[in-house]
């Protein structure tokens, strides 16, 4: 068994080798970078027997934490659970599309060969895709879009606040955190996975209420 052959068996089961070996060379694999992959894997493999568990990363912004988390996990993880569903949900439709894309294409370019795993034919979209065994699929919105359809067994959310000014907004984060409680979680499934990933400009932003409010 050659070098290439390790690495590629490695990406089927490690989500570090995963990103780096999908990413052919331009997610650079930086102490961060690293640590919050294997942080990933670590809390979507956990049992931990909860209603649903919830993971928080914050950091300032042109870290890397989309490239490692959103573009990303949401191919790898229906790789390893191809009756699962991922809901993703993005400050803008343009973001949730363009997350939804980069999942999709990775899962064309390398489902097959790591995970036995395709594309059905229907739907088929930036935002809404499943897999060929037409159960498993992702589900990409934007953060006030409203969020229906089936359950998710893992739920991204990306960067809820695009700027200070609607972190500042009071309206903005009473409307972020009230589709958090009436629509987001709603659609969690039993045992699901919550990632919030967000720069953090404000105290009483969704991750802040978040951490109040849940255990």
């Amino acid at each position: 068994m050659d070098a290439v052959e390790v690495y590629t068996n490695l990406a089927k089961v490690n989500y570090t080798a995963y990103v780096h070996y999908v990413h052919q060379g331009k997610w650079i694999p930086t102490r961060m970078g690293k640590y919050i992959t294997q942080e990933i894997q670590e809390f979507i493999e956990e049992d931990t027997g909860h209603p649903y568990d919830i993971l928080i990363i914050h950091c300032p912004p042109q870290h890397g934490k989309s490239m490692s988390v959103t573009e990303t996990l949401p191919s790898y993880y229906l790789g390893r659970n191809p009756t699962h569903r991922v809901i993703e949900i993005s400050y803008s439709e343009d973001f949730a599309k363009l997350f939804g894309r980069r999942n999709k294409s990775k899962i064309k370019d390398y489902g097959e060969e790591l995970f036995d795993i395709s594309l059905a034919s229907s739907p088929n979209s930036a935002t809404e895709f499943e897999l060929s065994n037409n159960v498993g699929g992702m589900i990409s919105r934007g953060v006030l879009s409203g969020v229906t359809g089936r359950p998710a067994n893992l739920m991204i959310i990306d960067d809820p606040v695009k700027s200070s000014q609607e972190a500042n907004s009071q309206a903005y984060r009473d409307s972020v955190f009230n589709e958090w409680t009436m629509s987001f979680k709603t659609r969690l499934a039993a045992g699901a996975k919550v990632i919030l990933i967000m720069t953090r400009w404000h105290e009483d932003d969704l991750a802040g209420r978040i951490m109040e409010t849940e255990e």
